[in-house]
């Protein structure tokens, strides 16, 4: 079946296969009648053809326009997809209700992918991805992990975030190299910060992240950083409400400056 169209490394494209992990991830994702389900990636379909059959509000997002026709005529009038980068969609203009995302990412687009659902978290219900299990391990981590970093601050923040399988690269045509995670995230219903504050408080966390080896008063320019807590130690030291309420102070103080 796999060999039918052969996967594109340009495109970080591998199938999944195993029918047994097939069936667990159709069972974790429990797609019902009324959900609204926006699939990025579909490939050769092995999650698709669940999906239609438990939902009609179903749009698919595929790059390769080889896959795109191919689902097509598989799934002929019950099917739709948008022969288009994800990353150039708008999910505002698939769907006016909240939606669901289901999708097995590419390592290259991973970052791109969690940042587009941080900017559409209102309209968004959840999403299942699966995707580097190192990526996973990343934005999940918490502080004073080595791996603990910019990403795992920006997902936290607005996310619940839940791991449910690794997955061997035996499961996939061709096998990657990698293992590979299958997880969830879930808009949280109130965040740490006030909506005035996200936008200088990601800044803020870029910036102390930037050089991770530095203590965050090197990494940004204050006068009198004595009088703060905190501000001597290593970003990757400090938990979120650390951050904010540093940020904060700074913030307060109109003593903070970016580089």
């Amino acid at each position: 079946m796999f060999e039918e169209i052969n996967p594109k490394k340009s495109l970080g494209q591998n199938f999944l296969k195993n029918k047994v992990t097939v069936n667990l991830i159709n069972d974790i994702i429990n797609i019902r009648e009324n959900d609204f389900v926006i699939e990025i990636g579909p490939g050769m379909g092995a999650i698709t053809e669940n999906i239609l059959n438990k939902t009609k509000n179903y749009v698919g997002i595929e790059k390769d326009p080889r896959l795109s026709e191919y689902l097509e005529k598989k799934y002929k009038k019950n099917i739709q997809i948008i022969n288009e980068d994800v990353l150039k969609v708008e999910f505002s203009n698939i769907f006016k209700k909240k939606y669901r995302i289901i999708g097995n990412i590419p390592y290259n687009i991973s970052t791109e992918i969690i940042i587009k659902c941080i900017e559409n978290r209102t309209n968004m219900q959840s999403a299942f991805f699966m995707m580097q299990k190192e990526f996973v391990d990343r934005i999940q981590s918490q502080f004073g992990n080595k791996v603990f970093g910019r990403l795992s601050v920006f997902c936290q923040i607005f996310f619940d975030i839940y791991k449910y399988i690794d997955i061997s690269p035996k499961d996939f045509y061709p096998e990657p190299k990698v293992y590979s995670s299958f997880f969830s995230i879930t808009p949280k219903n109130k965040i740490l910060l006030k909506e005035s504050e996200i936008e200088g408080f990601l800044n803020f966390v870029k910036d102390i992240f930037e050089k991770r080896r530095k203590k965050i008063k090197n990494c940004i320019s204050v006068k009198n950083d004595n009088l703060y807590d905190n501000i001597d130690k290593r970003a990757e030291q400090l938990s979120i409400q650390e951050m904010i309420n540093l940020y904060r102070d700074l913030k307060n103080d109109g003593k903070l400056i970016q580089n």
